[in-house]
């Protein structure tokens, strides 16, 4: 029996110690009376039975390290760290051992007991899951503070922001189709035979295929409607509505349930509910006809992050959001640049490169992009060029895409090429690889066509692509590019740090965390030619084994969650945005959540290693 003396210090530990938090007053009271106090000296160990199958230890005091079988540090642990949840199910060897590196005072909460709180707390138990992409998966909902309105289902979302359906047969007449959207107030009418969805028609189409071409308006609906329309399952979250709009371009979305239409949502509707302003922003800058107006709007990318972050959406949908506002202002700027000059020399791409490649911008994202024009050119037709990009380059700037610090950009005159010198730059980076080239390739293996001749830029992703897969030699020096940076797994009260611009100690989540997973899923994409640019699909798509793809996902997903999280406050306080961490300012779930995330970058790499580090010889 623990001593009554002490019972109030567990039960104040308790009641602060996140998922414990979330039980109720009489939940943590008992809790705190089945804890047992035990005492361990500098250089003890755990391993084995002591450890296998016992239950959670919680370090009250002290510190301690958890070591793999290999010898490998699995991570560093002090006070508010846990262990031993891994290990519940398992009898006599254990995956890893506990050294104490000083005198430590742990606070036990035996198997049964814990099993029995995780099957009364759905929360503790995805907290204390054995697997780390659960763990990670649960932890979006903490740092969240809930699931937010735009998290809310959109057929629990009916009422108050799904219009009532409009279904029409496709033999009714136009006016027929007019009358009865006039009637429900709606925008859009779905072209239905018995049940089976044909496509959608609505106020627009009326009005510009049909009263604008002088079609009679007795013509079927089915004549002018657009078939194959873009839907939306009712059990997606309504932010998922909003990036769909985004992605296709459309202001109305039928939602569907088991394959029926059970009602339509549009940009109106959204607007409605304040989430219209990442529409109303790319609408704006289409219209606009000066680079000044486009300075003038680029300030709103701040508020609609704020936003974005207020209403608790998830950081790829905000990345997306943000990547396709970047879209917006650049093919508006190259648009509008091109009309003030001259008709340009011969066909050519502008193209992104880096993290707007793959459609993961952040707010501070700066430009990486180059150009490709289709054939050799003289000296006054590069002057063209490079007269043009470096007008484009310096308008993204005012509109808030920062100039690249390494210079990769279109008006640095080496990234802005024809499609054989691009295409002699891959073949050398490949074929004679050496650091300074693995520097450019980092950059340049993502790219994505933003405005001119798309087919450019498809032609000399293959090109890579082919190239690429088939040497080993190149994949493995890749992959040692991306191995060279390991994760900070030491964490001891503090992480294993950088240090920033002001020799300050640092996490440096981007390049400690988030690049690490970016990297791997580019070099897995390589080998599979798979044509994505952006992460989450790559890990998808080229990875076989789909347990690792998930865990990359997740630890992906709360890395970037993290981030977001702390540039957030940042901007609500007023003060200078980064991507560095000062370890006093991470709460202890993030803390113990990190460590999750950097063990499956660090075990990925790993595997990485084996699988590609034989092709260097």
């Amino acid at each position: 029996m623990i001593e009554s003396s002490l019972l109030p210090n567990i039960y104040d530990f308790i009641a602060h110690t996140y998922p414990f938090s979330l039980l109720s007053t009489l939940e943590q009271d008992t809790l705190a009376a089945s804890v047992k106090i035990s005492y361990y000296t500098k250089d003890d160990v755990l391993a084995d039975e002591s450890l296998s199958g016992v239950g959670l230890f919680m370090i009250r005091t002290g510190a301690a390290e958890q070591i793999n079988k290999d010898g490998t540090l699995r991570a560093r642990l002090g006070v508010g760290d846990s262990f031993g949840y891994t290990q519940l199910n398992k009898q006599g060897a254990s995956d890893y051992k506990v050294c104490f590196l000083e005198n430590t005072l742990i606070y036990l909460i035996s198997r049964q007991i814990l099993e029995f709180i995780k099957s009364r707390n759905a929360a503790v138990g995805r907290y204390f899951d054995g697997r780390e992409y659960v763990r990670l998966n649960s932890s979006h909902h903490y740092l969240n503070e809930g699931d937010g309105y735009l998290n809310s289902r959109l057929k629990q979302s009916t009422a108050s922001c799904c219009r009532p359906l409009v279904s029409i047969r496709p033999q009714e007449t136009i006016e027929q189709c007019a009358r009865r959207l006039k009637q429900r107030g709606s925008e859009l009418a779905v072209v239905q035979d018995e049940e089976q969805l044909l496509g959608v028609i609505t106020k627009s189409d009326i009005a510009l295929r049909a009263v604008a071409e002088g079609l009679p308006c007795t013509l079927p609906v089915s004549a002018i409607m657009s078939p194959r329309p873009v839907i939306i399952e009712g059990s997606k979250p309504l932010y998922q509505a909003l990036e769909s709009m985004l992605l296709h371009n459309v202001q109305n979305l039928p939602v569907v349930e088991n394959g029926t239409v059970i009602g339509t949502i549009s940009t109106r509707d959204l607007l409605q509910n304040s989430l219209l302003q990442p529409l109303y922003l790319m609408k704006e800058i289409a219209r606009q006809d000066s680079v000044d107006d486009l300075i003038k709007l680029s300030a709103q990318k701040g508020e609609i992050f704020s936003t974005l972050m207020q209403l608790k959406v998830q950081p790829r949908t905000i990345q997306r959001i943000l990547s396709k506002l970047a879209d917006a202002f650049i093919k508006k700027i190259c648009a509008l640049i091109q009309d003030e000059c001259t008709a340009p020399p011969c066909a050519f791409a502008f193209f992104a490169a880096g993290s707007l490649a793959r459609e993961e911008v952040q707010f501070l994202s700066d430009q990486d992009n180059g150009i490709v024009f289709e054939r050799e050119v003289n000296a006054a037709e590069r002057s063209w060029f490079k007269d043009y990009a470096l007008k484009v380059c310096t308008a993204l700037d005012k509109c808030g895409f920062t100039w690249c610090s390494g210079n990769y950009m279109a008006c640095n005159e080496k990234w802005c090429q024809s499609y054989q010198r691009w295409q002699q730059y891959y073949d050398q980076w490949i074929l004679e690889p050496d650091q300074k080239a693995l520097l450019d390739i980092s950059v340049f293996l993502d790219l994505r066509c933003e405005f001119g001749d798309e087919f450019l830029i498809t032609k000399l992703k293959q090109h890579l692509l082919k190239n690429a897969a088939e040497n080993s030699r190149f994949l493995a020096l890749l992959c040692s590019n991306a191995t060279a940076v390991s994760p900070p797994l030491g964490l001891f009260r503090q992480f294993v740090l950088t240090r920033d611009g002001q020799n300050k100690a640092v996490l440096n989540i981007k390049n400690q965390g988030i690049s690490l997973i970016s990297e791997l899923a580019r070099l897995y994409a390589l080998q599979a030619k798979c044509l994505q640019n952006n992460t989450y699909l790559r890990l998808e798509q080229a990875l076989d084994d789909k347990a690792a793809a998930q865990d990359l996902a997740e630890a992906y997903t709360f890395l970037n969650d993290v981030r977001f999280a702390h540039q957030f406050k940042a901007l609500q306080a007023g003060q200078e945005l980064s991507n560095f961490l000062p370890p006093a300012e991470l709460s202890q779930f993030e803390r113990n959540h990190l460590k999750d995330a950097f063990r499956i970058i660090a075990r990925q790499q790993s595997a990485a290693q084996l699988r590609f580090g034989k092709g260097i010889r």
